[in-house]
């Protein structure tokens, strides 16, 4: 756990040397409209630029040891040590994460919607690096806490439920207009990237 901590910490060293203003602004996402529109006219590479990447593997390890923690709490998997679990999460997200983007490029091209889906797709993605950012020091104290009855876990993952919310809110509110001149495409974008995929990896699990 403390080498992941220490991966991470160094991935956002990286970014704060490369892209300092652009990871201090990330930190104010939930806060400012403004921010992510401004980036989002200014970064032609969506996926594929250098910060999104350091910054994906961020978020990858981040939300494989949340749910590494749960699985420590809940006992889901315990038939292999707690390296393979780990390196079992970290590749299913990986999986989710990988599906999801396919997918999503696939339809977005049958139905000749790149450039609406690059706008939603770019806010998602930079809330989620915010939602990482706030909930890392929450992760921390779970790792190295005395357990207390699993106390600090489920501050955390309450915590990372909130934020999931305010995300969405925030998604929401922020492209209402893009949505409501979009509802059946978003409606379908639900289904089919933010529920299907979530089933397909329990399913795997």
């Amino acid at each position: 756990i403390t080498y992941v901590f220490l991966a991470i910490l160094l991935f956002l060293s990286v970014l704060k040397i490369l892209f300092n203003d652009r990871l201090v602004n990330t930190t104010a996402f939930f806060l400012s409209k403004k921010n992510i529109s401004t980036y989002f006219n200014k970064e032609n590479q969506l996926y594929f630029s250098l910060f999104q990447l350091l910054f994906f593997i961020v978020n990858l390890l981040t939300l494989s040891l949340l749910l590494f923690f749960l699985n420590e709490f809940v006992q889901l998997i315990t038939t292999y040590s707690s390296l393979k679990i780990f390196f079992m999460i970290v590749i299913s997200v990986s999986m989710y994460f990988s599906f999801r983007f396919l997918l999503s490029l696939f339809l977005a091209f049958i139905f000749d919607l790149s450039a609406v889906y690059k706008k939603i797709a770019f806010t998602k993605i930079n809330y989620f690096n915010n939602l990482t950012l706030c909930l890392l020091p929450f992760l921390v104290f779970t790792a190295y806490s005395n357990n207390l009855n699993y106390l600090p876990l489920k501050i955390t993952f309450f915590i990372f439920i909130i934020l999931l919310i305010i995300r969405y809110v925030l998604f929401l509110t922020n492209n209402k207009k893009l949505i409501i001149n979009n509802l059946f495409y978003f409606i379908l974008y639900l289904c089919a990237l933010e529920i299907v995929p979530i089933v397909l990896i329990l399913k795997l699990i």
